[in-house]
């Protein structure tokens, strides 16, 4: 709390009474609820899912998101089901051989934070936890906004079952299919990128040992992804192939899994059988879409945040982190500026460079896998400068 203290006799104050709805129970809708509160607002998030439910899914953290999972309080949690591997292998996809060995350096003592590697539901449940603790009946399950309106300094929120609220700011962190984004801003409709990916997790118990490793096999236009999640009992891994077809933009969509064997026949022993025993025999696909750059993510009290905002591959690894630095960063702005529009104005000018400039490299990345594989290919796969970038402490305003 003294941190919070100080933070706010820097920076000013919340406005008083300033109610706020997040629209969205994710990764960034939840870290914006948790910076909030700590900042002193009045903060509901409303998510149209009846439950919150495990998806089985991996994420990488690197030290630019998890400094801001610990400001919120959520790092002992994390620490007890991540997994920092000590190293990264690159191989040919139909060898095996190893390309690149890529070594895990101490991100705590370079960066003030680690690298970790999470269930995905690990990193949601604990900040659920964490918002039902700071503030108890502040998510609201089953609550799907139809429409937002607009009524001077106040928005009007329009739910499914008929019920109304209002409030001083609408914060629109409802991913990449945002309705929100689609009704307020009328954006250019998303374009396939080219790429199909599948998805899915494996008890390393039915693994051999030396299987249950970090490691992308790549080459001829796919790669396949796999690292240990939940303290090492299960393998989550990414599988991506080059297409020409538009597919399903879906997150949940069940996937054969013959299919899916079929697709990737060509890779080496190792990787063959990892992605063979998913799960319940269970795997998920879907198409990668772009969406062109939204040149404002605000309209009067309603902003947008994540990938409502700015949409990103994920060949960068960048996306939960920059949701998790917008909510820190959005938080800070409206604590600094006396109305939300001044605060809006602020966070945008802080985050649009930044965030333009991963999106276009995580775009760019994609296409490192078409060819036959060699280093070459890897170079500039190292740790950027987006792991030193400070949500917490950092300048506002560029």
């Amino acid at each position: 709390m003294g941190r919070v203290i100080a933070w706010l006799a820097r920076t000013g104050s919340p406005p008083e009474n300033m109610n706020i709805a997040i629209v969205g129970g994710g990764i960034g809708g939840l870290a914006t609820a948790l910076a909030l509160i700590q900042a002193g607002f009045t903060v509901t998030v409303y998510e149209r899912s009846a439950e919150l439910v495990d998806q089985g899914a991996g994420i990488t953290l690197a030290p630019n998101a998890t400094r801001v999972l610990y400001h919120l309080g959520l790092g002992p949690q994390l620490e007890e089901t991540s997994v920092t591997p000590p190293q990264t292998e690159y191989r040919h996809y139909r060898t095996g051989a190893v390309i690149m060995r890529m070594m895990t350096r101490n991100f705590l003592q370079m960066y003030g934070a680690p690298y970790m590697r999470l269930h995905r539901w690990d990193l949601q449940h604990a900040m659920i936890t964490r918002l039902t603790e700071v503030a108890p009946g502040a998510l609201r399950l089953g609550a799907s906004v139809e429409q937002v309106e607009p009524r001077g300094e106040r928005v009007a929120l329009k739910f499914a079952d008929g019920g109304e609220v209002t409030v001083d700011v609408v914060i629109a962190a409802d991913g990449i299919r945002s309705a929100i984004r689609e009704a307020l801003f009328h954006p250019a409709p998303p374009v396939f990128a080219g790429f199909v990916a599948w998805r899915g997790l494996v008890d390393t118990a039915v693994l051999p040992p030396h299987l249950c490793e970090s490691a992308v096999a790549f080459g001829q236009g796919r790669h396949i992804n796999r690292y240990l999640v939940r303290r090492g009992e299960l393998l989550n891994f990414i599988a991506v192939a080059h297409r020409d077809k538009w597919e399903a933009e879906g997150w949940m969509i069940p996937a054969p899994l013959d299919e899916f064997l079929a697709e990737f026949a060509s890779f080496d022993e190792g990787t063959r059988t990892v992605i063979s025993r998913p799960v319940r025999g269970q795997v998920y696909k879907w198409g990668l879409f772009g969406r062109p750059w939204l040149e404002r993510w605000s309209s009067g009290r309603v902003v947008l945040l994540g990938d409502a905002a700015h949409p990103m591959l994920p060949f960068l690894g960048q996306g939960a982190a920059n949701a998790l630095e917008d909510a820190m960063i959005l938080t800070r702005c409206l604590v600094a500026e006396s109305t939300p529009e001044r605060a809006f104005a602020l966070y945008q000018q802080t985050r649009a460079p930044k965030v333009r400039a991963a999106t276009e490299q995580a775009a760019q990345r994609g296409h490192r896998y078409l060819g036959e594989p060699n280093a070459d290919s890897l170079k500039g796969n190292e740790p950027g400068a987006e792991y030193a970038y400070d949500a917490v402490a950092g300048p506002l305003g560029g």
